[in-house]
């Protein structure tokens, strides 16, 4: 019986060392990474085109 190759090595595997610490407020390399993606993205052009005038208003909440 052939043995499934491990998907991750742990010996190539970045070390937890670089982790924020829970409750820190540090932010983790995750969340670096998905603020500098968010930073790439480009702005909304500032002329709308009146694309929004014939939306309809929002309906009241209801209880």
């Amino acid at each position: 019986m052939n043995q499934t190759p491990a998907p991750n090595d742990p010996r190539t595997a970045r070390p937890m060392l670089d982790e924020a610490d829970i409750g820190s407020g540090e932010k983790t390399p995750a969340q670096k990474e998905t603020e500098e993606i968010i930073r790439q993205i480009p702005p909304l052009p500032a002329d709308k085109s009146g694309a929004d005038d014939n939306a309809k208003p929002a309906a009241p909440n209801r209880p």
